[in-house]
């Protein structure tokens, strides 16, 4: 535990003017109590100048509704049909990659948890506030590598996404909770896509985000490979599915956004959006309420040596 230095001060000071307090008194046991008063009062002006010292007080915290500290779950559709090359002619998952470094930049103090969703949900991010590690995963993720084109459920996320959400809930309640989902909405497994219904009820805001065109593009294998994913001894194409995405966006009660390079995202905590001149909190000084005693003090003195002044020439006289 560190201890600050002044107030170190200000039980050194306190302990001396006790101490000296205490002197004063053995010394004077046979004095007026009009003088004993008058000490004390010069016990507690001292004190008093000690906290003057200090400058003591308390400053208002600017209110801010951005999503500062805010927790962010992001899933990513990770399955090999990002790798299309139907995203302003680069592959899909290149549009995740620029999206996931632009939402590090928009909320550098929110704490993001990134879930990779290929044939399994898993999470590739643990819960970080750390810009630079949710940049270095946008630029290595890339997407599962196959020969041959296989079912894939664009809901497999959810169960996991659920479970962060409510993990994030119970630990930091006041925080806010956004939602964001990445790929391109083509559900090619037997079985209708999970429901994001359910998770609805824990966040603030929801993100699906959509990429690819439904005319389709072929995938390769890999990031930078040339071989194609095949199909029936074919390349295989992928063709996105924005309406099964605005159905997801629907669910969470979020907006959908189809992506491009010319469009932008709109995240919940924007820098460029903030004043360029944010008003600093206002700071409340206690030091002359301490001088104000003190000076009292003061007066009391000086008007109990006055009598005591009065007094001894009368005697005198």
């Amino acid at each position: 535990m560190t201890v600050h230095p002044d107030w170190v001060l200000l039980v050194v000071a306190v302990l001396a003017t006790l101490a000296l307090a205490a002197i004063a008194v053995t010394t004077r046991r046979r004095s007026s109590p009009r003088s004993t008063a008058a000490m004390w009062c010069r016990v507690l002006a001292a004190l008093l100048l000690v906290g003057v010292a200090l400058r003591p007080g308390s400053a208002d915290i600017p209110h801010s509704d951005e999503a500062a500290g805010a927790e962010v779950i992001v899933i990513v559709d990770r399955t090999t049909s990002m790798g299309a090359t139907d995203h302003d002619g680069k592959s899909r998952m290149s549009g995740v990659t620029a999206d996931l470094v632009s939402l590090a930049d928009a909320m550098p103090s929110a704490r993001v948890t990134v879930i990779a969703s290929d044939n399994q949900a898993r999470i590739a991010l643990p819960p970080s506030t750390d810009p630079a590690a949710l940049r270095t995963l946008a630029e290595t993720l890339g997407w599962r590598e196959t020969m041959n084109a296989a079912g894939s459920d664009i809901g497999m996320a959810e169960p996991l996404a659920r479970q962060m959400l409510v993990k994030a809930r119970d630990s930091r309640p006041t925080a806010k909770r956004y939602l964001v989902y990445m790929g391109d909405g083509e559900q090619t497994a037997s079985s209708a896509p999970h429901s994001f219904s359910d998770i609805s009820g824990l966040i603030d805001g929801g993100l699906v985000l959509g990429y690819g065109t439904t005319s389709g593009g072929t995938m390769p294998i890999r990031p930078g490979a040339t071989e194609k994913v095949t199909r029936n001894g074919s390349p295989a194409v992928s063709h996105a599915d924005p309406q099964a995405l605005r159905t997801m966006a629907e669910q969470m009660g979020g907006r959908f956004l189809q992506r491009n390079a010319a469009s932008k995202v709109t995240w919940w905590e924007n820098p460029l959006q903030q004043p360029a001149d944010p008003q600093p909190g206002r700071t409340r000084h206690w030091a002359w309420w301490f001088a104000a005693a003190a000076l009292v003090c003061e007066m009391a003195d000086a008007w109990l040596s006055v009598r005591a002044w009065r007094r001894m020439r009368k005697d005198v006289a």
